[in-house]
């Protein structure tokens, strides 16, 4: 079995206790616990409609705004864009598609400008999640850029990280070139006062997550 969970997303730092937007992750029921999945590039787009849209009448009415990460296999795949657009045209929520880092052999950069630039013509919001890190490095994002809303950068990425001034430097770094571009700049991994601390030298942050603002849980009770 397989579902989604709700990390809840702050507009800021010093937000109060209602989330402003919501990532969805997906979970795995393996002996008898919910895990993250044995292979995140499984499930079909009607598997994943279907979830999306559970997970959507889940929502509090107070949000605006919902996230999910697509797998390459996914963002490339014509009928994922056709997918999302239709649940886009069901609902006043916006659709965010979050692009993964994970490389995929198969997939070469080209194409996967080529998928962003269809999602964008298709008025769907795409941000480049985990920036920096596995294939979403400097050359990737920068093709990708003129079709994305946003740029999510992963505090956990760099853990353990060498010093608060390293990761200062990476998170003002991505920062900048957001600014520079015109793009929302986000954050992810919040788990410490540590980190909260450093985020507050970054200007611009547009949402934050992360354990320290709140765990990922179930979106409805057919899920505990």
């Amino acid at each position: 079995m397989i579902t989604f969970y709700g990390q809840p997303k702050f507009a800021n730092i010093d937000s109060d206790d209602t989330a402003s937007g919501y990532e969805l992750l997906i979970r795995q029921h393996i002996d008898g616990r919910w895990l993250l999945p044995e292979d995140f590039t499984a499930l079909p787009p009607d598997q994943f409609e279907y979830l999306l849209r559970k997970a959507l009448i889940a929502m509090p009415p107070t949000i605006t705004r919902v996230s999910f990460n697509l797998e390459r296999v996914h963002f490339v795949n014509p009928e994922f864009l056709d997918m999302v657009r239709r649940v886009q045209n069901d609902t006043d929520v916006i659709l965010t598609v979050e692009l993964t880092e994970r490389y995929d052999p198969n997939i070469d950069n080209l194409t996967i400008v080529h998928a962003a630039e269809a999602f964008f013509k298709a008025g769907i919001e795409v941000v480049i999640d985990d920036v920096g890190s596995g294939n979403n490095l400097p050359g990737l994002v920068e093709a990708l850029t003129p079709y994305v809303v946003g740029y999510k950068f992963g505090i956990q990425n760099l853990r353990p990280y060498a010093t608060d001034e390293d990761l200062h430097d990476r998170l003002n770094f991505w920062a900048q070139q957001a600014e520079l571009r015109h793009k929302r700049f986000e954050i992810s991994g919040v788990e410490s006062l540590d980190d909260v601390e450093n985020m507050q030298r970054i200007p611009g942050c547009s949402d934050i997550q992360g354990y320290y603002f709140g765990q990922p849980v179930p979106l409805s009770t057919e899920d505990l």
